[in-house]
């Protein structure tokens, strides 16, 4: 169970099981993130008057949307071979963009591409910092990437991957509101615990 979980076909293509193993990383913190929509009030205040846990609610909703978008452009750009044309660079920054610029980049240069997308599922807020300068969300999910196929760009024929590999597995992720909205700052595969 302790056991690491590496890629198959030299290990060159991080994508979709380690694109986003980003821990001290730097990069650039440019980029201006998209805003989206909150949810619903809570129902022990008036519609017309939200509580602070509402925005509180709103907020952590917010962040949610962004990591669910944050993981869209990363299928596109796997699907493309390139970030270019995407707005990766406007749901996340630093090791978060980072991870991803690079292994888009080594399956590119290594003649690999991804078929397929990832699935997040059972995304939770497990902590939330809202009232500081700059607000800082946590949240854990499943990250599915059963229907990510890893292959040879020359071939069209699958990368071999190894036997006992998860396909669904926890992931974790800090997002920070910037004044354009939140962004992913970090998120991390934990490959080896099951979801």
């Amino acid at each position: 169970m302790g056991k690491s979980r590496h890629l198959a076909g030299g290990g060159l293509l991080v994508a979709p099981l380690l694109l986003v193993s980003v821990v001290a990383c730097g990069g650039d913190e440019g980029g201006a993130p998209p805003v989206f929509p909150a949810s619903s009030a809570s129902k022990s205040s008036p519609p017309d008057s939200p509580s602070p846990s509402d925005s509180g609610q709103g907020e952590k909703a917010e962040a949610l949307a962004t990591y669910r978008a944050y993981w869209d452009e990363v299928e596109k750009a796997y699907a493309k071979n390139s970030v270019e044309g995407t707005d990766i660079r406007k749901v996340s920054v630093g090791p978060a963009r980072l991870a991803i610029e690079q292994s888009v980049r080594s399956a590119r240069e290594n003649g690999q591409a991804v078929k397929g997308g990832p699935r997040t599922t059972k995304l939770t807020v497990t902590e939330a910092d809202l009232d500081r300068d700059v607000p800082k969300v946590r949240l854990s999910g499943c990250l599915d990437v059963s229907e990510w196929v890893i292959y040879r760009k020359d071939t069209g024929d699958p990368v071999p991957q190894p036997d006992d590999r998860l396909t669904r597995y926890v992931v974790t992720a800090l997002l920070e509101k910037w004044p354009d909205g939140w962004v992913v700052t970090k998120s991390e595969p934990h490959q080896d615990t099951p979801c």
